[in-house]
């Protein structure tokens, strides 16, 4: 798969195709795994926090974020689709302390900025070398950050046999492979569902593990 392919999937019907497939995609595949992300949103997020949520999409995670309550100090959503950002900037735009910006989630600029939480929902499964971008992303965590990853993973045989082809063809989608997730630095816990096909990891910047 190609960046050029995922932006054309993500811009079909400008986007609005994917909200109701992620929903349908987390039931089926995801659901703990959603409850344990929105748990660690919880245990982590306070009123001073600084969010980045790379891969952000139609705003997702800020739904969740708002959903559960969950005040913060700033929220920056980047996403490299122009409509997929149009629906979450139509959505979400009048919400203080929001900003949405388009761009690469895997060529930031360092402007100095530090987050206390980074997130990337079904992002790794677009990318190829995803550990050399998870150990990457990581610079830019503020000393006590953490690092949310939650991403369609190679899961056992008699599922990847007709998943992996599915994930392929639906959502230009591939598994991250098991050798680039043992090399991601800084986890704190991760946990599988589905199977293998679902990976939810949490990584801390304390950890203190240079890539």
């Amino acid at each position: 798969m190609t960046r050029t392919d995922v932006q054309k999937l993500y811009s079909l019907a400008g986007g609005r195709w994917w909200d109701p497939f992620r929903a349908v995609w987390e039931l089926c595949t995801s659901r703990r795994a959603k409850d344990d992300l929105e748990s660690l949103l919880q245990r982590y997020i306070t009123p001073e926090t600084r969010i980045l949520d790379l891969g952000c999409g139609t705003g997702a995670n800020l739904d969740r974020l708002l959903r559960l309550g969950l005040p913060f100090g700033h929220y920056t959503g980047v996403d490299f689709s122009g409509p997929m950002l149009a629906l979450a900037q139509k959505r979400f735009g009048d919400v203080p302390g929001v900003t949405f910006s388009e761009g690469d989630a895997t060529a930031l600029e360092d402007s100095g900025e530090r987050y206390d939480v980074i997130v990337a929902t079904w992002l790794l499964d677009h990318l190829d070398d995803s550990d050399a971008f998870v150990n990457g992303v990581q610079r830019f965590l503020a000393t006590d950050g953490h690092l949310l990853l939650l991403f369609y993973s190679r899961p056992r045989w008699f599922i990847s046999f007709w998943l992996s082809p599915l994930g392929s063809i639906l959502v230009r989608a591939d598994p991250v492979p098991e050798r680039e997730v043992s090399r991601f630095s800084g986890v704190l816990a991760r946990k599988t569902y589905c199977a293998g096909a679902v990976t939810l990891i949490d990584i801390a910047a304390s950890a203190g593990v240079e890539p």
